[in-house]
């Protein structure tokens, strides 16, 4: 389902052997709910049901870990279904948030309001103002064209929807934001759009089988580390890929970007997370991961479809391009992707390529899953809390405070 392919230096045996003890560590915990997603299908395939049969367009608000696994699946899986259109509205710039709402047609429109802690002041806010937008249009509220996302707990969000009697799919308390991708957060609005459930599940069932994959991946990431490599790239050869670096950009930096480790001490350093698209960046950034500090380590993703489609150039039209006569765009896309790797392990920038045949719901769940395990085994070599986020909760109640100032 997904091929690796390291550059010069492979893992080391001992660092192989910290990888592989905090891998068993990590299974052996029995308070991370994301090893076993994702569960309760029917209930998700039910509501999604529901919601196709009434509505032609699905608006879904939520923003970081509610929202950049929705936008990895579905650019991913390229979703087309004529019956139902779907948008994600996962920011509060007023002006492109009025632009898309005063574009909607509402008597059409259903919402999902997604939210962990359900107490999410991006996401409450706006919901408040498609209450006002319904309201003023004379409209059903939103409590009758709106599904709630959220923990079991008691919080605004899931205060509101019981007491206006709006459905409700948990997240699971022992899952976080950045890991519920496969809980209805982006489960849901794979099933709305008519993607097969079934299959992320067998895709996640694979990875958690891929030991050895778990643990080369986190291996290369840790001597990276070691060498002082403080930039991680998620390099996309392929374009339906990049919402997935973004993804991974969130989970990487909120879950190994710590100040201190479990027993109180300054904990180990970790990269800052970078994503990067295919041959755009070979034009934007390459100049100085080619000549600039050796600071830097990619994770390369590709996909066998995005290098082996598409029709040849029969006749070229320019001086120069004779070397494409007979070739497909995707051959060149191929010669870059392996052109730029071979030329940077030659200048001891560090690599290791991601593979997959084809982009489908079972390689997209693995690719999620893989990653997960390989965030969380991390944690374990580097004995932080993976699974918080301080620094962000710092944010949010500074945002408060100064809005209460007003």
């Amino acid at each position: 389902m997904l091929k690796t392919n390291f550059s010069i230096l492979k893992s080391s045996p001992e660092t192989l052997q910290k990888t592989q003890a905090a891998l068993a560590a990590l299974r052996l915990r029995s308070d991370l709910g994301f090893m076993q997603l994702p569960l309760g299908l029917d209930q998700i395939q039910a509501r999604a049901n529901e919601i196709r049969e009434k509505f032609s367009h699905v608006v879904v608000l939520g923003i970081g870990g509610s929202a950049l696994g929705i936008r990895a699946i579905f650019e991913a899986l390229e979703i087309s279904d004529p019956k139902i259109k779907i948008s994600i509205i996962d920011n509060v710039d007023s002006y492109s948030f009025f632009k898309t709402l005063d574009g909607l047609d509402l008597q059409h429109c259903h919402f999902l309001m997604i939210s962990k802690s359900g107490q999410t002041i991006e996401t409450l806010t706006q919901a408040e103002f498609v209450e006002q937008a319904l309201v003023q249009k004379k409209l059903p509220g939103l409590a009758k064209v709106s599904t709630v996302v959220s923990e079991f707990e008691k919080n605004p969000l899931t205060e509101w929807a019981e007491k206006s009697h709006v459905p409700v799919l948990e997240i699971p308390k022992n899952v976080g934001g950045r890991f519920s991708v496969l809980t209805p957060v982006g489960l849901l609005p794979a099933a709305i759009a008519g993607l097969d459930l079934k299959k992320f599940q067998e895709g996640a069932n694979w990875a958690k089988k891929q030991d050895q994959l778990i643990t080369e991946l986190s291996a290369q990431a840790l001597m990276s580390f070691e060498r002082g490599e403080w930039v991680t790239l998620f390099w996309s050869y392929c374009d339906r890929l990049l919402s997935f670096g973004f993804w991974l950009q969130q989970l990487w930096a909120e879950s190994l970007a710590k100040s201190n480790d479990r027993t109180g001490q300054k904990a180990m350093r970790a990269s800052t997370p970078l994503p990067c698209k295919g041959s755009t960046d070979q034009h934007s950034i390459l100049q100085q991961i080619m000549e600039g500090e050796r600071d830097k380590f990619i994770y390369f993703f590709r996909c066998h479809e995005s290098e082996n489609s598409g029709p040849k150039i029969e006749t070229t039209l320019f001086r120069g391009q004779e070397m494409m006569n007979n070739k497909t765009m995707g051959e060149l896309y191929t010669a870059q992707a392996t052109a730029i790797r071979e030329s940077l392990a030659e200048a001891k920038v560090y690599s290791t390529t991601c593979q997959v045949e084809k982009l489908n719901e079972a390689s997209v769940g693995a690719l999620f899953m893989l990653f997960q395990l390989v965030i969380g085994t991390l944690g374990e070599v580097m004995n932080i809390d993976a699974y918080n986020q301080p620094g962000v909760e710092a944010g949010k109640i500074a945002t408060k405070k100064l809005l209460s100032q007003k």
